[in-house]
């Protein structure tokens, strides 16, 4: 995930929240989505395969016979993305 698009979620979820507290006339009440989109934000950001372990996946998917879109779908599965 990008900066630009971390930044704009956090904006989003602080707006969400400021209209929860002024409906309210609580300042501090969250919004629901505000605190699912911050649960979001604070995950981990999932690591790249090292080239090793790439490498590794192409020698498994040659020694199967197999193509580039298997490749592809195969690292896809594995890694997500």
């Amino acid at each position: 995930m990008t900066d630009t698009t971390r930044e704009l979620i956090q904006r989003m979820a602080r707006e969400l929240d400021l209209y929860r507290q002024m409906l309210r006339d609580d300042s501090t009440s969250t919004h629901p989505f505000a605190d699912e989109a911050r649960a979001y934000l604070a995950q981990a950001e999932p690591e790249e395969p090292t080239v090793m372990e790439i490498i590794a996946l192409a020698d498994e998917i040659e020694a199967e016979e197999l193509g580039q879109v298997d490749l592809v779908r195969r690292a896809l599965a594995r890694w997500g993305g």
